[in-house]
């Protein structure tokens, strides 16, 4: 929004910020009776930021609020929240103090996982609309990380100033102003703030980028933030124009959200592939590494191959010629006894619903009203056919159901004999004959 913006005296710091603000507010904060939350840390720049917008949010009608989010990593944590509330207090600002819990997990950095424990926090709140004070230099340095993980365009334009996420909207209204600045405008208006001493730690990788690295980078080119900022806005015009693209072809071959055709993949060159691939995943919030690319693209793309990969909470299925992304619920432990009815039938711990009904020529010929038994899976599995008995593993084969499927698909037992596997197999000696009415039963699994 201020990218351009020329440089001022530090006397005029607040009242061209204020100017500013008025002069880009979003139209989504002008309708009236809008909640804005200010994520507030206690730093300078989320202190001015907060001092900003309670002077300009009565002329545009919003009710203002602010939320810190406290880590718990650092000693002086109840600290800092302490400071928040005698700000708030001071600004008659409403303040909401959101304690979370920051483990590192599945190899994400400890940056990343308080980061997603923030954004959690900010949803927890009920605003539509959270500003953050981000600013030129941390854009800058954003642009940079992500050059250096070997991002492409979505993710040097990873800070946009304005976002809207999983029913969240953020707001970053500082992107324009330089760091320095915003310290020299605290300093003229004597405002207070806290110091993390985090940030001075070299262990985290923007950290010593910016310590370690900036520095030197500044001496050549002094404007470096704003430069990198024209990088950022360009990558979002060119991912933009991508996504518009990639969205295209996935409207035209997705039946179902969850379910990717590999022929829509296997007929286009790598960089498609890999492009189709991550936007398709990044509907459901994944993001994967280049590294995870690599080890599927293309190999997981033939009709014949069947493959399976956790990713964030899900599981990535690949088989009969296409891929599906499933909640990873966990292997069902627990087994239930149930009276044979149409209808829908559920049980805890089994992650989907068994589909029941009645039907001539077809299914279980079985007693009303009989007790059967839900159980998970055994070793060695055989069920009555024709001749003898047929193992179950070639019965999913030609079902072409996962491995990942089997363990959370429901075996169906009547006494010590199982009759049925719903969709996949059922005892031969209790088949419907032509004329006669059988229970039919379909599995319908997490989706």
């Amino acid at each position: 929004m201020a990218s351009s913006r020329m440089p001022v005296p530090p006397e005029r710091h607040l009242p061209a910020l204020l100017d500013d603000l008025h002069a880009h507010w979003p139209e989504a904060l002008s309708s009236g009776q809008c909640v804005l939350e200010v994520g507030l840390s206690g730093g300078v720049d989320s202190v001015v930021l907060l001092q900003a917008l309670s002077r300009c949010a009565t002329g545009h009608g919003i009710a203002l609020r602010a939320v810190h989010v406290h880590h718990g990593l650092s000693p002086h944590a109840d600290d800092w929240a302490g400071f928040c509330s005698d700000l708030c207090r001071e600004l008659s600002v409403p303040l909401r103090i959101e304690r979370v819990s920051v483990v590192r997990s599945g190899g994400q950095s400890l940056e990343a996982e308080a980061r997603r424990a923030r954004y959690a926090a900010y949803r927890n709140g009920g605003s539509r609309i959270v500003a953050l004070a981000h600013h030129a230099d941390d854009l800058a340095e954003t642009v940079l990380l992500a050059a250096l993980r070997g991002g492409g365009a979505h993710g040097l334009a990873a800070m946009p100033a304005w976002r809207v996420h999983d029913g969240l909207t953020v707001w970053r209204p500082l992107l324009g102003w330089r760091r320095n600045e915003l310290e020299s405008m605290a300093r003229q208006q004597g405002w207070s703030w806290i110091t993390d001493e985090s940030n001075a730690d070299p262990r985290y990788r923007r950290n010593a980028l910016r310590h370690a690295v900036l520095p030197h980078l500044a001496r050549y080119w002094p404007d470096y933030p704003r430069q990198l900022a024209r990088t950022a806005q360009r990558a979002a015009d060119e991912a933009c124009v991508l996504d518009d693209c990639l969205d295209a072809v996935l409207a035209q071959h997705l039946r179902v959200p969850h379910i990717l055709p590999v022929a829509v993949l296997a007929s286009r060159p790598p960089a498609w592939q890999r492009l189709l691939l991550v936007r398709w995943l990044g509907r459901f919030g994944i993001v994967v590494s280049p590294g995870w690319l690599a080890s599927v693209c293309p190999d997981w793309f033939e009709p014949s191959v069947r493959r399976e990969s956790r990713l964030a909470g899900y599981v990535l299925l690949a088989g009969q010629g296409e891929l599906r992304l499933l909640p990873d619920v966990p292997e069902p432990t627990m087994c239930h006894d149930w009276m044979l009815a149409e209808g829908e039938h559920a049980w805890p711990g089994w992650h989907g619903r068994l589909r029941v009904w009645r039907e001539t020529g077809r299914g279980l010929v079985l007693p009303d009203g009989i007790i059967m038994q839900v159980r998970p899976g055994q070793a060695a599995e055989t069920i009555r056919h024709a001749v003898g008995r047929k193992a179950l593993k070639k019965c999913w084969q030609e079902a072409g159901i996962s491995d990942w499927q089997r363990r959370r698909w429901p075996r169906l037992w009547l006494g010590d004999i199982l009759v049925a596997v719903p969709g996949v197999a059922q005892d031969h000696a209790l088949s419907a004959r032509p004329g006669q009415t059988g229970w039919c039963f379909a599995w319908e699994g997490p989706a």
